[in-house]
């Protein structure tokens, strides 16, 4: 026990000074007089309870840091940008808007959430907001998605035979949305008869581990020791959405099993060899066949070539895109823009598509 931890803290310190690296070199630092105050008007618990350290972040490692982040939102009339969690807009803010107020629309999950709270808003005409946050780096201003996945500077070696040899279980997913547009339990229920299946959470076995929104790591040594494959499925198949499961379970010693996204663009985001898609496989029978049957010798390749990558965490992609923010702070005619309609903007692309791999669901 005492090695596999001692591994784990090397592989965690690793990857923190491979991303503080990258960090601390995003540029020259543009020093000036003029200071840009941004308020983040109602953050999600993404950012308010998973991830404070990001939040929190600050400005000084930008390559312009003239920018200070506020979520006292008794500044919003004094503040020069306003970031909104857009699926949570409020059907009225407490201020009046001042004239060049930047407003940024912001959304981790994708456009099919975008009504949870009503639709009412996609027509408010006060709201027209001129930069976008998101994920899709092809349909917005600053791309902020839940992770990265970076390379390792230096070969990691370690006796990954071991590792596979010592796993007895084949899947793991851990769920608290059942009924959602993916059909992602239905795809789990058929997955289960061909081949041993562990659903955690409210679509399975009750799971109380942790804490509520916090990716609890003691929790989740299981993945190192007992499960071959991680479920990381999404709710919605939506263009370049991936689920935060995939970033915040990727550096455990198994391989991640994704289905979500467009069709095939998984292999443009994630490097080749380091995860498996169910859309390889003709039908769920064959995806279970070959997670059944994978031998020790192609699951120990899997591993070796999936551990020479990390995944860099969500401090390390926030912190790249407020710095993005703040240099549009400092040069807002260049990148000046208005989006009336949000609605257009979000889904005039057509960016999400209905599953078809699980018609069949008795």
């Amino acid at each position: 026990m005492f090695v596999f931890l001692s591994l784990n803290l090397l592989k965690k310190l690793s990857n923190a000074n491979e991303v503080q690296v990258q960090l601390t070199s995003m540029g020259p630092i543009i020093t000036s007089k003029e200071r840009f105050r941004i308020l983040w008007y109602n953050p999600t618990v993404h950012l308010t309870v998973s991830h404070k350290d990001a939040l929190h972040c600050g400005f000084e490692k930008c390559k312009y840091n003239n920018c200070d982040m506020t979520v006292n939102t008794s500044d919003a009339d004094i503040s020069q940008a306003i970031i909104f969690d857009g699926r949570r807009m409020p059907k009225n803010v407490s201020f009046t808007r001042p004239n060049g107020q930047i407003w940024i629309f912001a959304a981790h999950e994708s456009p099919i959430s975008y009504g949870d709270t009503g639709t009412w808003w996609y027509r408010n005409k006060e709201y027209s907001f001129n930069w976008t946050m998101t994920y899709d780096k092809d349909n917005s201003d600053i791309y902020l998605p839940y992770g990265e996945i970076l390379k390792h500077k230096s070969e990691v070696i370690r006796d990954y035979k071991s590792i596979s040899q010592k796993k007895n279980k084949t899947l793991l997913i851990i769920v608290s949305h059942c009924n959602v547009r993916s059909k992602r339990q239905e795809y789990v229920n058929k997955l289960k008869k061909y081949v041993d299946v562990e659903v955690l959470g409210n679509c399975g076995k009750k799971w109380t581990c942790g804490t509520h929104y916090k990716h609890d790591e003691d929790c989740f040594k299981l993945l190192n020791t007992t499960f071959k494959f991680y479920l990381a499925f999404e709710n919605a198949f939506c263009h370049q959405y991936i689920t935060e499961k995939f970033y915040d379970n990727f550096n455990y010693d198994l391989i991640m099993l994704v289905r979500g996204g467009s069709p095939g663009e998984t292999k443009q985001i994630f490097p080749e060899g380091t995860f498996l898609s169910t859309d390889k496989f003709e039908s769920v029978e064959d995806l279970a066949h070959f997670l059944k049957h994978i031998s020790v010798e192609t699951y120990t390749a899997f591993l070796k070539r999936k551990s020479q990558y990390y995944s860099a965490g969500y401090l390390y992609v926030y912190q790249r895109a407020m710095c993005n923010l703040c240099e549009r702070m400092n040069h807002q005619s260049k990148y000046a823009k208005t989006v009336t309609d949000i609605k257009e903007w979000a889904f005039g692309p057509k960016p999400c598509i209905d599953p078809n791999d699980v018609t069949d669901v008795r």
